[in-house]
């Protein structure tokens, strides 16, 4: 799906059913032909997936920095259903993101994966939701985030387990590199649990980059500049090896390479 925007301002609606047994692939990428004025966009994504089916919901956002962008994202997931969101933010002034997976039947499964990167004044906040109403299911959060000059993040993530939810599984990290002194990261993990046969746990890091590894890496022959690129693109593979489609994994490095050349 190819989302540009060609004018100031664009709602969007987008609506998946998968029905039982069903497997899909969807890649989202979002681009902007504007670059003067601000422009505003938003979008709202609801799916429902039944018994047994799998959608794996991948968006590339590379707006220009006119774009003001505002998402919310919902999934209900039914008995044995697996939704998989891999979330690449890099473009935009402000985006504002939620992300809402529901497991509503016993044996349903989430992951909720994403990457950012952010320069100059771009700003971006990130809420991400699991709600765990059925038991033996099982959620898994993952956001890493890279920013530099005056960027700044907003992590919120939630996992919820309803008092019904029996030997339920809950995961959620959010790491971040700071390339500036002048970034920004909060992070706000949160955990509300309501049934004691659950194995849920949650963590945050921010740090700088690794002076081990620049160190390491510039005594190999590499300039500073290489050597950090190289860093951050090893930070974001582990979500990038996920993707199986080539293209798919191609079109999110390209990007990401584009906005890492902004690092001094």
């Amino acid at each position: 799906i190819n989302l540009d925007i060609i004018n100031k301002s664009q709602l969007g609606h987008i609506l998946i059913i998968g029905g039982k047994n069903s497997k899909a692939v969807i890649l989202e990428v979002s681009k902007s032909q504007l670059n003067n004025g601000q422009v505003f966009r938003s979008q709202v994504v609801e799916v429902i997936l039944k018994e047994n089916s799998y959608l794996e919901y991948i968006t590339v956002q590379n707006f220009s920095k006119s774009v003001y962008n505002f998402c919310k994202r919902n999934a209900k997931v039914e008995q044995n259903g697996f939704m998989y969101w891999i979330d690449a933010g890099i473009g935009s002034k402000f985006t504002q993101v939620l992300t809402l997976t529901t497991l509503d039947g016993i044996g349903a499964e989430s992951k909720s994966w994403g990457i950012i990167f952010g320069d100059e004044n771009q700003c971006f906040d990130i809420n991400s939701q699991t709600i765990h109403m059925a038991s033996q299911t099982v959620s898994d959060m993952l956001t890493k985030v890279v920013l530099n000059d005056r960027a700044k993040t907003v992590y919120r993530g939630l996992i919820k387990i309803s008092p019904k939810a029996a030997n339920c599984q809950g995961y959620q990290k959010d790491d971040t590199i700071l390339l500036s002194d002048d970034a920004r990261a909060d992070v706000v993990p949160n955990l509300e649990i309501a049934n004691n046969d659950v194995k849920c746990s949650h963590g945050a890091t921010i740090s700088q980059v690794d002076e081990d590894k620049l160190f390491y890496m510039m005594s190999r022959g590499l300039d500073e500049k290489t050597a950090k690129k190289s860093i951050v693109e090893g930070f974001f593979d582990p979500i990038i090896v996920k993707i199986e489609n080539e293209d798919i994994k191609n079109e999110i490095m390209n990007s990401i390479s584009k906005r890492i050349g902004a690092i001094n």
